[in-house]
């Protein structure tokens, strides 16, 4: 006779249940401990999809749905009944069905097929949902059909977000809602064209955030009140015109001191890359890894609040020290200053190569040592405009 495991008082207890219904056991830890080893597969009540099965030696837990007429089942392994039900309402909302038609497709679900179909960096990932749960969520159980044929509604929003919070948040709503819509356009080319069509992208402004000669020496100044990770962070930042997260996630094996050069595993677009550190930066490298002044780490500025961890969201603000992409803006100006091609700045800067053809045959790693020169360069005219060299 088929049994199942119910809950009366907290307790687990044993029942006949009709043949063909299956076994289930009551939602509650005790009752899944009191199942028999080797007595095969369980549902779990209340918890929709997820099966408890009971091997010989192991219980283990995993979710099963029927998604497009097939069964889909996906391992969470043998944790306890509270972590097992917490993941498996994620897993069994990620298994939905999706709609037979884009028209019939809401936003939130367009979007979450894009996020998870669409080749993205995880760090694009982040910043579109952010921007998603912020100024589209509002429109999320809408069909794409509906939106389709609201142009009004869509320069309506565009036109809020503007005024509430500006040309550049209002030009990466429309992009994404746009970027969304089409995703699923493709799959059903009967969705209207696309409605952002009725929106106007605003036109931004270059930053002029380089560096006058002046601003350097005060930024200096600033740094030189810092103790010596926080110091080495900006001068690296300074000499490689690196993004902020790029810097702070380097390890020391992305230090290879032989050939002086610098690894940047984490960057923009999930593109890795390599650069030639300048003489100086290398000596400063070095002397600051023998210095003694930070503890064993594999990360090169490890963080003092977080053991085991680096430092993250670097900003020194009341030490008069503006953002670091000020930093990035310098390099790429110091590098246009004294002659370096826009190859060779893009690469020295990990900028994408596949703007043409042309470029896209270029193989990064085997022009790393050509240049050289140029990160030479731009650290030498960083000391003349300081009147001193670089230090810790």
């Amino acid at each position: 006779m088929n049994q199942k495991v119910i809950s009366i008082d907290r307790q687990a207890r044993v029942a006949p249940v009709p043949p063909g219904r299956g076994k289930t056991v009551a939602a509650n830890q005790k009752a899944v401990d009191a199942l028999p080893l080797g007595s095969g597969t369980w549902r779990i009540e209340g918890v929709p999809g997820l099966y408890v099965r009971c091997r010989a030696a192991t219980r283990s837990f995993f979710v099963q749905r029927k998604v497009d007429g097939r069964v889909v089942k996906e391992t969470i392994g043998p944790v306890a009944l509270k972590q097992a039900r917490r993941r498996a309402m994620k897993i069994w909302a990620a298994m939905k069905p999706k709609p037979p038609r884009g028209d019939q497709a809401t936003l939130d679900e367009a979007f979450e097929d894009y996020l998870e179909q669409k080749p993205l960096a995880e760090k694009t990932k982040e910043i579109y949902r952010y921007v998603y749960d912020r100024y589209l969520s509002h429109w999320g159980s809408r069909t794409l059909f509906e939106i389709g044929h609201d142009r009004a509604g869509v320069r309506r929003l565009q036109a809020r977000v503007s005024t509430e919070h500006g040309a550049a948040t209002s030009n990466q709503v429309v992009r994404l809602l746009s970027a969304v819509y089409r995703w699923q356009r493709k799959v059903d080319p009967d969705l209207p064209e696309p409605p952002t069509v009725a929106a106007q992208i605003h036109r931004i402004p270059a930053r002029d955030w380089a560096f006058s000669p002046d601003e350097l020496r005060t930024w200096w100044a600033g740094v030189q009140r810092l103790g010596a990770v926080k110091k080495m962070w900006w001068i690296t930042a300074l000499l490689t015109g690196a993004r902020k997260r790029s810097v702070e996630s380097l390890r020391w094996e992305d230090v290879d001191f032989e050939k002086k050069t610098l690894r940047f595993s984490v960057a923009k677009g999930d593109r890795p890359y390599v650069v030639p550190m300048s003489d100086r930066l290398a000596a400063l490298m070095s002397e600051y890894r023998d210095s003694g002044e930070m503890p064993p780490s594999e990360w090169v500025f490890p963080s003092s609040q977080r053991p085991g961890r680096h430092i993250v969201g670097v900003r020194d603000d009341k030490r008069g020290i503006p953002g670091p992409h000020h930093l990035r803006h310098t390099f790429r100006t110091t590098l246009a200053e004294l002659g370096a091609s826009p190859d060779q700045a893009r690469l020295l800067l990990g900028h994408s190569l596949g703007s043409d053809v042309s470029r896209g045959y270029i193989t990064a790693p085997l022009v790393v040592e050509s240049l050289r020169p140029w990160a030479n360069a731009v650290a030498r005219r960083y000391e003349e405009i300081l009147g001193e060299e670089l230090r810790l």
